[in-house]
């Protein structure tokens, strides 16, 4: 079997065939536009190793996303092989997600926080979660309602859908709303 070099394989695009994959939670945005892709290497034989963030640490949709990454990485021709790797370290944030991300988001009807996000910083200087949150913490903070751009807006439960998210409610437009929680 003859290696694969980097004239056979073209590991952009086996970078922008992992980028597009759709999250399964979030349709409209791709794990590339919530900034999960951490690394993405392509071996001399064609293998492609991928590290991601999960956006959350108990993401039930890990499973889905590695199935579609290796789906997609495959289809680019020369690639032999796909291994995924989850990693939480360094963690993923909301200020991970791009600007295309964000406005695919509001569009969908779901707030990621307004700026990023300050945590903790651990000796070495890397991000790490906060331990805890104060009363004026962003969990509470009022968020901009995707619908009407209004910041009338409250926290209506720590509960959404997925983990990752909780509903708000905007008092002017009076629509609930889903947003990414803070870390």
């Amino acid at each position: 079997m003859t290696p694969v070099t980097d004239t056979m394989l073209d590991t952009g695009a086996v970078r922008r065939a992992v980028e597009d994959v759709p999250d399964p939670e979030l349709p409209p945005v791709t794990i590339g536009m919530l900034g999960m892709v951490h690394d993405l290497e392509v071996s001399d034989e064609g293998i492609v190793h991928v590290e991601l963030l999960p956006t959350f640490s108990g993401c039930p949709a890990t499973e889905m996303i590695e199935r579609d990454v290796v789906a997609a990485a495959s289809e680019v021709p020369g690639v032999t092989g796909v291994r995924v790797r989850f990693r939480f370290d360094p963690p993923w944030t909301p200020d991970r997600i791009d600007a295309t991300g964000r406005e695919r988001l509001r569009e969908f009807g779901i707030a990621p926080p307004g700026g990023p996000i300050h945590g903790a910083v651990t000796p070495a200087g890397r991000r790490a979660l906060p331990l805890a949150l104060d009363a004026s913490s962003a969990e509470e903070a009022p968020r901009t309602c995707p619908y009407c751009a209004s910041t009338d807006t409250i926290r209506d439960s720590a509960f959404g859908p997925t983990p990752c998210r909780d509903v708000r409610y905007c008092n002017a437009c009076q629509q609930p709303f889903e947003a990414f929680k803070p870390l």
